[in-house]
């Protein structure tokens, strides 16, 4: 039906509009979209060709190859055909399934339906058909089928309204527009409720486009006319396939990119493989079980020619047709092969698979990680990497939208010299953000501003208020002239100033306006930041209601407003400012706000305004608002028109958007302060709380924000990310030589901070880090300065560099996280080991890029603390698990060769073989590392999180405990002990002497099922005595599913002709030793495992013994009373006897703890007589935030109190009584055995 898909083409095109739809030979792509990658006939050669990019897969191929020749194999073929055959048949209808989803999907998109305009009659087709050229009609609702440039809307105006929430994620409506010369090419009517199209005269046009990219906003092009004039379009131009129109009854426009070229297409990029740490960790290892398994094979063909020369006449019996050592070797070599091959377990692969899906499964479906403000869960994006959740050394946090609320509140706006916005009574300024009361409503009524602003004395001014006429009046005597000078602007009072900067409010931004249900105005945008200014200025009497592409409209108290729109340069991380070009009552006005640093380095010089609004800007900074600066310039009519024509000219240029750049820094500069806003945005539930228990367990956190260090700095006080008994660092200066002084000091401090056992932390500006990692020296001091930081803090960073620094510490080998809720997290989202987005208020672009979504930043401590927890301790006890139960079954086929002249025969039946990793011992090993944990659910979520994060942390001090290169020695050694003591034991009780009821000797298939039957029964009472949490799963799995299953197969092998097991069942059941030597090797192989344990455990502690042993000594001290002193002396001991380890400062953790106790009263008790004594009168009363330039002196008497110098500074201090109280003892005594002294957080319970 369809036609083939071409090529991409990667040029800039210019096509003609093709009014008349005669079909032309293209260059471009159709329309038709392939998603689905195999066919009929290509499904079978290309699906296996990509399964056997595994090299998994390879080896059991090739085992399968030559286990097919007799002459090498011992083995049945079919017997390493079969599983080979299973594996990848799973993987295949796994592939298949999903393949036909992809073409059903492809055919629905194909076939669906559009509108095209030829010899002005509308034509339906199919989203196939379409090609670059084409006329199309979209009418509201409907989805673009291509990438569109609008020619005419209905509008007049030529605005039409689009929806990309396909796209980026974003609902809300983004406002596109037809250039003026394009909106009248179209005329339409009404002819039965339908519309009809017709083109005005008979023009041959021509469109032109740069070559397609992935960037959405990015679009440069034209549109040449038959008189040979050309107009420039842009990215508002462009209507994106997979978008919908809305608000807009109908758009004509011509498509520029179709099929493989558009920009929905460029972005979908094939889905991310990552591999954990583990995985590769096990890949090497396979790769040195494989070298081993090599080597066993060598030894066993040279022991096989050798023997073969030295003994081979003495039994005549045996015939050889081959007389060459050589080649008997090689053939030899191969057939072991093929016997040892269970070294590596073919089911591994699968095996894991299947755990990880279901671990996604109980993090999809985890009501602990539900948010019920977004009616969100967590959603695991990829199952490759969960274990490495519970790996995560640094965690990379963005600020806006992450930690905080993205739910804005406009708090302060400073106009001229005059700071406006009261606090209210219970909320002064020298507090700092909180998280209280700051619960996000419902998502269906959500919205991205708040507004409580009150200022009576504004509001007078406003409304013109006789109470406030002597603030109305109030000089100001602001003269703004155009560059040239030939215009002029007086602004002489304040009222003039107040109204200039609500109008920049109300007009310099990317908004547009809708009415709901109650026809009120709703503002959407792009950004929470942008629409909490816009309402601002509506709630001041300044109401924006819309614009279209060449006007905008207000009502300002209460009357009706309308300015000419010119032009407009869009805000974007680089810029961090956006501008607007009006013409108001004849005044070209330029409306500018922005970044405090942007805007100031674009200010004339002697801004009567800037001291005092710096010195605002700096209180706003440490209470953690965000701040804009806002601005304004006058251009005259000359001026002006040349940047019109400089405009234009920018349509024959090959480096447009740069030039145009250029042309936008050129114009914003010699700019007149007007004021500035404050902005608050609140802190998520519980994050400071998440952060605290994320530093306790080791896990590095670093906040990437592009807000000002003082900001920052106030922010990452109030989580928690630096804490009071934090050492700072700061890194600011942008002069290579002072910022090498900055960086000498900071050394000195952090080895002080070393010596002196202080947590510490580093807080860098976005300037500095460049200057720092330009120089490699600088970077290599800095970075070892900031890995070893408790919490690193950098701001002033762009979206880039927050994916630099990620990238920088990710290639240390460090396990990395990256966190996130906007577009601007996507770079470092991708760069992390791992990707975490959060559904926020800015889209859905970083959840679409990453690895797991949460719904909010709290929930990062139960992914990381439990599931990334319990997945590293699964998967890594399985892994080992499976290479233990391979290595006890494969050493019996070893030995077995010194037993028959090395001549490569079997020692299990091939059936035997085949089932023991597909059935017999891989369901409850799954089953296990599914569902097995450390806490059950019935505790409380407080005692599951004092006891797992401590664990954690003691996980994390050493990276990787459980899965590490000695304890995969130690269980692969446990294999090998375990699986010589099976053949050994079996040989030794069937020897020939032995004689059942009938008389009959044990033969080598009783030897064989025994022996085979014992390692059963071992492996699946190991796993059960390792399991610590027993679900009904693990009991049918276990017991049916492996048991069962081989009990009952052990009976139907009975009548398998011509195999090892004919027969032998029947008479083994008969046999009393039978069972006693599965008793007798089970007894001895655990007996065995308990000394080794209790020898390890003695000479040879890991960190998880230390940690028993630890809480074994607190309990017996604490039985004895007088807890902190005996700690103290026995940690005393230690420290003159040279004994001390990283694990001592447990014991100090609680002496620190008592030391604050104790101290934090003394602070107490201090500044409350200070306060009783000497500001009684302004403790508690608000800060008055004068229209003064001077600072405030109650703000200054408050700051003072803060710096009384803190007893928790005294390194001398010196603690004497440890004795708890009767309270503090039973409050200890009281505390749940299973969570005592698991954290630091839990110890508090114990000393205070």
């Amino acid at each position: 039906m369809f036609k083939s898909d071409r090529q991409k083409y990667n040029k800039e095109r210019i096509f003609p509009i093709n009014a008349t739809g005669k079909v032309e030979s293209e260059v471009f792509p159709t329309n038709f979209i392939k998603t689905s990658k195999y066919n009929i006939v290509t499904f079978l050669p290309l699906s296996l060709l990509g399964q056997f990019r595994r090299y998994a897969n390879i080896y059991f191929l090739f085992i399968a190859i030559i286990q097919s020749f007799p002459i090498i194999s011992p083995l049945n073929p079919i017997s390493a055909i079969a599983p080979l055959v299973f594996v990848l048949g799973l993987s295949m209808i796994r592939e298949a399934m999903e393949d036909i989803s992809r073409h059903k999907s492809d055919n629905e998109v194909n076939a669906m339906e559009c509108t095209k305009i030829v010899n002005n009659k509308q034509v339906k087709t199919t989203w196939a058909d379409v090609r670059v050229g084409d006329l199309l009609f979209v009418s509201e609702n409907e989805m673009f089928p291509a990438d569109i440039i609008v020619l005419t809307s209905y509008f007049e105006s030529g605005v039409c309204y689009i929806e990309t929430s396909s796209l980026d994620g974003e609902k809300n409506l983004k406002p596109k527009s037809a250039i003026k010369e394009t909106q009248t090419l179209f005329q339409y009517k009404e002819v039965d409720s339908k519309i009809q199209m017709s083109m005005t005269g008979n023009q041959q046009l021509k469109a032109q486009g740069n070559p397609p990219t992935p960037a959405l906003g990015d679009f440069e092009g034209s549109i040449h006319f038959q008189n040979g004039s050309k107009k420039v379009l842009n990215g508002k131009q462009l209507l994106l396939r997979g978008a919908f129109l809305r608000n807009t009854k109908f758009i004509v426009g011509v498509i520029v990119y179709t099929g493989e070229d558009t920009k929905i297409m460029r972005n979908a990029e094939p889905s991310r493989i990552k591999q954990s740490t583990i995985e590769g960790v096990m890949n090497k290892l396979i790769l040195g079980i494989l070298g081993v398994q090599i080597i066993a094979c060598a030894l066993s063909a040279v022991l096989s020619s050798w023997w073969l020369y030295k003994s081979f006449s003495k039994h005549i019996y045996i015939i050889i047709s081959e007389s060459n050592y050589t080649l008997l070797s090689a053939i030899a070599f191969f057939s072991f092969f093929l016997l040892y091959n269970t070294m590596i377990p073919i089911s591994l692969v699968v095996s894991m698979e299947f755990v990880k899906v279901f671990q996604c499964y109980f993090i999809n479906k985890d009501w602990d990680m539900y948010s019920s403000k977004r009616d969100k869960f967590a959603k695991a994006q990829t199952s490759t990497i969960n274990e490495e959740l519970g790996q995560v050394e640094y965690v990379f946090s963005d600020k806006t939208g992450t930690l905080t609320c993205n739910q804005m509140e406009f708090k302060y706006c400073i106009i001229g010299d005059i700071l406006y916005g009261k606090s209210d009574k219970s909320k002064n300024m020298t507090e700092s953000i909180s998280n209280k009361n700051n619960a996000q409503q419902d998502p269906a009524q959500f919205k991205h501003s708040v507004f409580n602003f009150q200022d009576p004395i504004l509001t007078g001014i406003i409304e013109n208020s006789q109470d406030c006429q002597r603030y109305s009046d109030q000089q100001r005597k602001l003269m703004i002239q155009s560059t040239d000078k030939t215009t002029t602007l007086e602004i002489k009072t304040q009222k003039q100033l107040v109204h200039e900067y609500l109008m920049l409010l109300s007009s310099a931004h990317e908004c547009i306006a809708q009415k709901d249900k109650n026809s009120q105005i709703v503002y959407q945008g792009p950004s929470p930041d942008e629409i909490t200014l816009v309402d601002a200025a509506m709630n001041l009497g300044y109401r924006f209601e819309g614009q279209s592409a060449n006007e905008q409209e207000f009502t300002i108290k209460g009357k009706q407003k309308k300015v000419e729109l010119l032009s407009q340069f869009e805000f974007d991380s680089n810029r961090k400012r956006m501008s607007v070009i009006i013409k108001d009552n004849g005044v070209y006005k330029l409306y500018i706000k922005g970044a405090d640093s942007i805007i100031k380095a674009r200010l004339r010089p002697d801004q009567p305004f800037l001291g005092f609004i710096q010195n605002k800007l700096s209180e706003f900074s440490t209470i953690g608002l965000r701040t804009l600066l806002m601005a304004m310039k006058i251009l005259s009519e000359q001026e002006y028109l040349a940047f019109e024509r400089q405009k234009e000219a920018l349509a024959s240029s090959e480096n447009r958007e740069q030039e145009r750049e250029e042309l936008a820094n050129n114009l914003e500069k010699d700019l007149y302060l007007l004021g500035a806003t404050a902005v608050e945005d609140k802190l998520q539930d519980d994050v400071p709380e998440t952060i605290a228990d994320l530093l306790k367990a080791n896990i590095k956190v670093w906040m990437l924000t592009g807000d000002k260090l003082e900001t920052a700095e106030n922010i990452a006080k109030s989580c928690r990310l630096i804490q009071h008994d934090f050492m700072v660092m700061k890194y600011s200066e942008t002069d290579l030589n002072k910022l090498r002084v900055q960086l000498s000091e900071n050394k000195l401090t952090y080895q002080a901070c070393i010596r002196e056992r202080k947590k510490k932390s580093v807080l860098v500006e976005g300037e500095a880090l460049v200057i720092l990692t330009a120089n490699q020296q600088l970077k290599r001091e800095f970075t070892k300065m900031a890995m070893g930081c408790d919490s690193v803090v950098c701001c002033r960073v762009t979206p880039k560099q927050k994916a630099e620094v990620v990238h920088l510490v990710k290639n240390l080998n460090k396990i990395t996280l990256a966190i996130g809720d906007g577009a601007n997290d996507v770079n470092m989202i991708q760069e992390a080991h791992i990707g975490i987005g959060l559904y926020g208020n800015e889209g859905m672009r970083a959840v679409q890029s990453s690895d797991y979504a949460l719904g909010e930043f709290r929930f990062l401590w139960k992914l990381l603390l439990i599931h990334g927890n319990w997945s590293y301790i699964r998967i890594s006890e399985m892994i080992l698990y499976f290479f233990y139960k391979n290595m006890i079954f494969t050493v019996p086929q070893f030995l077995f060769s010194f037993y028959s002249a090395y001549s490569a025969q079997t020692y299990f039946d091939d059936w035997y073989i085949t089932f023991y990793n597909l059935f017999f011992t891989s369901l409850p090993l799954i089953a296990r590392a599914t569902l097995d944990r450390k806490c059950l659910l019935q505790k409380s979520m407080q005692e599951i999180k004092t006891t797992l994060t401590f664990i954690r942390n003691q996980l994390n001090i050493l990276k990787q405990t459980i899965f590490t290169l000695s304890n995969f020695i130690f269980w692969w050694g446990q294999g090998f002990i375990h699986g010589v003591f099976v053949f050994f034991i079996t040989y030794a009780c069937f020897d020939t002497e032995f004689v059942n009821i009938e008389g009959q000797n044990a033969g080598f298939a009783t030897l064989s099922i025994t022996a085979y039957t014992a390692i059963i029964f071992i492996v699946d009472i190991k796993i059960a005595l390792y399991t610590k949490f027993w679900t009904c799963v693990n009991v049918i799995t276990l017991l049916l599913f492996s048991v069962g299953i081989y009990i009952a197969y052990f009976f139907v092998s009975n009548y398998f002709r011509g195999t090892y097991s004919e027969f032998t069942p029947i008479y083994l059941i008969q046999s009393p030793t039978f069972y006693l030597i599965i008793a007798l090797l089970n007894c001895i192989v655990f007996i065995f495992d308990l000394v080794i344990n209790a020898v390890l455990h003695e000479f040879y502690s890991t960190e998880t013994d230390k940690i028993i042993k630890w809480r074994r000594e607190f309990k017996e001290i604490a039985r004895e009373g007088n807890v902190l002193q005996k700690i103290e002396m026995m940690q005393q001991g230690k420290r003159e006897n040279g004994q001390r380890d990283w694990g001592d400062t447990f014991y100090e953790q609680i002496l620190d703890e008592r030391l604050k106790s104790e101290r934090d009263q003394n602070i107490f008790d201090e500044q409350q007589a200070i306060l009783d004594s000497k500001a009684q009168h302004y403790a508690t009363s608000p800060v008055n935030l004068d229209n003064s330039d001077q600072s405030n002196r109650q703000f200054h008497q408050r700051t003072e109190l803060q710096q009384i110098p803190h007893p928790l500074q005294n390194n001398n201090a010196k603690i004497i009584n440890y004795q708890m109280t009767k309270q503090q003892q039973q409050n200890f005594n009281n505390v749940n055995e299973d969570s005592k002294i698991n954290h630091p957080q839990q110890q508090k319970m114990y000393v205070r």
